[in-house]
């Protein structure tokens, strides 16, 4: 059952045009602070998804499988004489 194309433009038309009659002019006034803090928010999220990409990136290419899991020995971990793992 194909639905015609004028049965889903309808409902959107009659949307948008509810939506453009309902809204009406803001006389705001928007001073440096509020641009410097939605500035803040824009930097702030794009280095938290930098922080979060670089944390999931190997796993990532792992997964993808660009990259494998290297083998116990290679993962820096050194133990000492008594078979204690060193401190780092």
């Amino acid at each position: 059952m194909r639905l015609k194309l004028a049965t889903r433009v309808f409902p959107v038309t009659l949307a948008a045009l509810f939506v453009g009659i309902s809204t009406t002019a803001a006389h705001a006034y928007l001073d440096g602070g509020t641009g410097s803090m939605i500035l803040q928010v824009i930097l702030g999220g794009a280095a938290g998804l930098a922080v979060a990409g670089k944390l999931y990136w190997h796993k990532f290419l792992t997964l993808v499988g660009v990259r494998r899991n290297p083998p116990p020995d290679e993962t820096g971990e050194k133990s000492l004489s008594d078979g204690m793992r060193a401190d780092r």
